[in-house]
């Protein structure tokens, strides 16, 4: 349970963070950053979806 509440919270803070980087590009979605971003975002989401 401690290990969910932790990877909640770094999925939320990287949610912030991709918010954040996408406004900076002006929501270029294509932006190397912005790519990055989201691609630990699903990452995290998808370690977080595992049983």
């Amino acid at each position: 349970m401690r290990k969910n509440r932790r990877l909640d919270a770094e999925i939320e803070s990287v949610k912030k963070h991709l918010a954040l980087i996408a406004h900076k590009y002006q929501y270029n979605f294509r932006h190397p950053q912005v790519v990055a971003v989201s691609e630990r975002l699903d990452r995290l989401i998808l370690r977080q979806m595992k049983p």
